[in-house]
């Protein structure tokens, strides 16, 4: 009985392994995603090949398209897989087996922008929206991390609303060297990284990366999404304008 037991949970570790290794090289390739990630996902794939053909970056529909038009063999999952530690595979795996039953389930969302910007509410500190909760920021905030930890690390009041946010803090522990702008005194000013804020905010509520129709060429919609969220960090540290919104 213990035999036939030991070689059934041998059997099962064994599986999972492979299922683990046949997903995450199948993930590779962005014909594997949209397979059963057909709306929206689809419409956003779509819009990123289209932008390998494009020769002005201004014409780029998204971020997303503009991820692929800087590098042709960027994929999906480079800003889906989080940074590849063991926990965010195990989140990633366990969001896949749960896109799997949604998808056949058919029961998938198939609006093509989702959006929805938290509704601000001036006397409290945090957001009120459905983005708030419904969504795994720390698998795609890591994503942006994988690349962009140099923005993060630039020190200096001209980049605070980079560099006052917690990624901040988590690319300066990866990279342990700050970032400082021409001219700056190296050594002077890492105060400025250093006490990164507490606040709720990510990457992600300034820089949408699948909606279209942004007013400036860094993709941000100043007035709907970006305002709030410094009026969100205002909030939260108690310093700084608060009427930012038009």
């Amino acid at each position: 009985m213990k035999r036939t037991l030991a070689i059934l949970l041998f059997s099962g570790l064994m599986l999972a392994v492979i299922t683990t290794a046949g997903i995450s090289k199948l993930e590779e390739h962005d014909s594997f995603c949209t397979s059963c990630h057909t709306l929206p996902e689809a419409a956003y794939h779509e819009r990123a090949i289209a932008a390998l053909a494009v020769s002005d970056p201004f014409e780029l529909a998204d971020l997303a398209s503009y991820h692929y038009w800087q590098a042709s063999d960027f994929r999906c999952i480079d800003c889906h897989r989080g940074d590849d530690s063991p926990g965010h595979r195990a989140t990633v795996l366990g969001l896949a087996a749960r896109d799997t039953v949604t998808w056949l389930t058919g029961r998938a969302n198939p609006t093509i922008e989702k959006g929805s910007i938290p509704n601000l509410n001036p006397n409290q500190a945090a957001w009120q929206g459905p983005d708030r909760y419904n969504r795994e920021p720390d698998i795609l905030n890591a994503g942006c991390l994988k690349c962009h930890q140099d923005t993060l690390t630039l020190v200096g009041f001209e980049n605070h609303f980079h560099n006052k946010l917690p990624a901040a803090r988590l690319a300066y522990a990866q990279t342990g060297q700050l970032n400082y702008p021409e001219g700056w005194a190296q050594g002077v000013g890492s105060s400025d990284l250093l006490q990164a804020e507490d606040t709720v905010l990510t990457c992600l509520d300034c820089h949408r990366v699948h909606v279209q129709g942004f007013e400036s060429e860094f993709f941000l919609d100043q007035n709907a999404v970006t305002l709030p969220a410094c009026v969100q960090c205002h909030l939260e540290t108690g310093r700084g304008p608060r009427n930012l919104i038009p």
